[in-house]
């Protein structure tokens, strides 16, 4: 039986919780946006976060597997990948970051931007967030919601513990309300290739 392509998942859990879910952050997850843009633009726009934050806590930006340095002129398109972390120690941490001293030591593989036709059309990126910035952007993320293949997902809460479960008091998937033994043991997530993963938090 061919799988559907896409589901929204919704769960309310206790504000305690939410630690729980953002190495789902780290392990990376995709955004979907109306054009190609800049990685400035998509971190403000996409992302929620304030040019301040970029500034002072975004120090190192993977986009395609290489260091950026230019936000303004290094594009989002579809199919992208994005990289976010905080300083990393080290030499090779200061070489990787942007706009640092050591930024020389890397310039053979620093992005550079390249023209592409189709700039306009709609697409996913793919994003994953490190370190300190994981738990500053994260549960912003899981409330907006973020796209998680579904077999990454079923593995993640597969592996969360019972405690978590308890102190989950909704579970929706597709617009139905099901318990978490149903989204984990029927193999209910396999029935799409793409989940919509949204969290809201309770007291």
């Amino acid at each position: 039986m061919s799988r559907q392509k896409h589901a929204d998942l919704h769960l309310v859990l206790a504000e305690s919780l939410m630690n729980d879910l953002l190495l789902l952050i780290q392990n990376g997850f995709s955004l979907r946006f109306k054009e190609a843009c800049s990685v400035n633009t998509f971190l403000c726009g996409r992302l929620g976060v304030s040019r301040e934050y970029i500034e002072e806590r975004i120090q190192t930006i993977f986009l395609d597997g290489k260091p950026v340095d230019d936000l303004d002129t290094a594009m989002v398109r579809n199919g992208s990948s994005l990289a976010l972390s905080a300083a990393m120690p080290g030499l090779v941490g200061a070489a990787m970051r942007r706009g640092g001293y050591y930024g020389q030591l890397r310039s053979t593989i620093t992005y550079r931007a390249r023209p592409s036709p189709g700039d306009r059309e709609e697409g996913l990126a793919h994003v994953k967030i490190f370190n300190l910035l994981m738990h500053d952007l994260g549960p912003g993320l899981l409330r907006k919601g973020i796209l998680v293949p579904s077999g990454d997902l079923a593995a993640f809460l597969s592996r969360l513990p019972a405690a978590f479960w308890a102190g989950c008091s909704l579970v929706r998937l597709a617009g139905e309300t099901i318990s978490s033994v149903h989204l984990l043991r029927e193999g209910r997530l396999s029935r799409y290739e793409l989940i919509g993963l949204t969290v809201e938090t309770e007291p």
